[in-house]
């Protein structure tokens, strides 16, 4: 089982919701470890990189949606949030009962700056706008923000956020 939904109040076609630049979406998919058979839910967003009520409101929706797509069963959120650990909408998500932030629960952290780079591989960014959160069913062992170059650029301007996790 698998789908998308947009982060609009119009949740089942391409549009722009509430006061975005574009029209956002969440991919989710429902899935099965093959070894023990246990179920878990994945949601990847991008949240609105301009609009304020339109990422407030996604957050809203997104906590929604984890509640009736995946009910009680395991699930991982993850994605560019366009906002970080200081915004309402991250305290929001983060104290919502539903899921947390990977990098509050993990053993081991490995992150020296902010996850968007903008591409300069001489800046050093701060603030986490790229997120993994889950439900408690998930121990955290390590997360790292991999800030590797490849010949003196960076790949996107956002670095990879990663976990480790058991389930």
């Amino acid at each position: 089982t698998h789908g998308d939904f947009w982060l609009s109040p119009v949740t089942d076609r391409p549009n722009k919701g509430w006061d975005a630049a574009l029209p956002r979406i969440c991919t989710w998919g429902k899935f099965e470890e093959r070894a023990s058979g246990k179920i878990f839910y994945m949601f990847n967003v991008h949240f609105d990189h301009i609009g304020e009520v339109a990422r407030k409101e996604s957050a809203k929706l997104v906590l929604e949606k984890l509640k009736t797509l995946a009910g009680n069963t395991p699930c991982i959120l993850s994605g560019d949030f366009n906002f970080n650990e200081n915004h309402e909408s991250y305290t929001q998500i983060n104290t919502s009962g539903i899921v947390t932030d990977v990098y509050d629960n993990a053993r081991l952290r490995f992150a020296p700056n902010g996850t968007f780079n903008r591409f300069d591989v001489t800046g050093k960014p701060v603030g986490r706008i790229d997120h993994i959160f889950v439900t408690p069913a998930f121990q955290v062992l390590r997360y790292g923000i991999l800030t590797n170059t490849y010949n003196g650029h960076f790949p996107s301007d956002h670095f990879p956020v990663f976990a480790e996790l058991i389930y």
